[in-house]
């Protein structure tokens, strides 16, 4: 969230917010359980909790001070509800599955995951809007006694097709005497973009618009750019971009700029250093 945005929030505009919000969700029997911080809290309908973070709504109300911002809120909340519920069964549930990339770092026993390329690794989770993800606990897979690698086939076709949805701003970039083709997709707070470039049609979607052969870097979950040309400048240009990028993330990922081709991706370089 922008350091700026925050001047917005003063503590009565605060305490109003959370006012309004236990009020409308009271209204639908839900109920804040807990506090996690100023910002996530635990909303739970009487059988199941989930956590949220409030502060892109909490600070959208800060600006306009409409109650609109709490109902689109609410909705978000009963939603996540109701597809908790469907993913009792793997039938009703597969259809929200898909997976985000993390840092290796970030690994704990309770998730289903598998590798992608240095310390990315890739996590099975739900999402009800394609932007907030949660992480699908390793129980679900003797609960719906569904192999590990049919849920991962899952997930790659629904975000194969959230690629064909996904906008992306496409430029030329000077490079000495021509030009680089550069495609950049960009959805904030997403927890799930980045993890485009692992699903199986990565390639074959973005080559037509590029080369055969380009680089690719996510240094955040929820930004990744894609240069056409590849040389020894432009990976360094790139580098450069993404050490910065990397170093000064809220929600880094990794350092690494990818080289993918029609045989597969390999890493290019890693920039966890800032290039001077």
């Amino acid at each position: 969230m922008n350091d700026y945005s925050k001047l917005l929030l003063d503590d009565r505009t605060e305490e109003r917010f959370n006012r309004l919000l236990c009020t409308a969700l009271k209204k639908q029997r839900l109920n804040i359980d807990r506090r996690l911080s100023a910002d996530y809290c635990s909303i739970t309908d009487g059988e199941h909790a989930l956590s949220f973070d409030t502060s892109s709504f909490k600070y959208s109300y800060a600006k306009t001070l409409s109650q609109d911002v709490i109902g689109e809120f609410v909705d978000k909340v009963i939603l996540d509800f109701e597809i908790l519920e469907r993913m009792v069964s793997f039938t009703n549930g597969q259809e929200f599955l898909r997976f985000s990339l993390i840092n290796s770092t970030e690994i704990n026993d309770s998730m289903i995951y598998d590798d992608f390329i240095g310390d990315m690794k890739r996590v099975i989770c739900y999402s009800s809007d394609n932007i907030t993800a949660r992480h699908l606990d390793i129980s679900y897979l003797e609960k719906w006694d569904v192999p590990r690698e049919v849920v991962f086939s899952v997930a790659d076709r629904n975000m194969c097709r959230m690629l064909q949805k996904t906008e992306y701003t496409k430029t030329e970039l000077p490079a000495g005497r021509t030009t680089v083709s550069c495609l950049e997709f960009k959805s904030k707070g997403s927890d799930l973009l980045a993890a485009l470039m692992s699903c199986s049609d990565f390639w074959d979607y973005i080559a037509p618009m590029l080369s055969q052969k380009f680089l690719a870097a996510a240094p955040t979950r929820d930004n990744m750019i894609l240069l056409g040309a590849v040389n020894r400048s432009v990976l360094g240009s790139l580098g450069k971009a993404v050490s910065k990028e990397y170093s000064w993330a809220a929600r880094p990922l990794s350092a690494d700029v990818l080289l993918f081709s029609s045989a597969g991706v390999e890493i290019a370089g890693n920039f966890k250093k800032e290039v001077l």
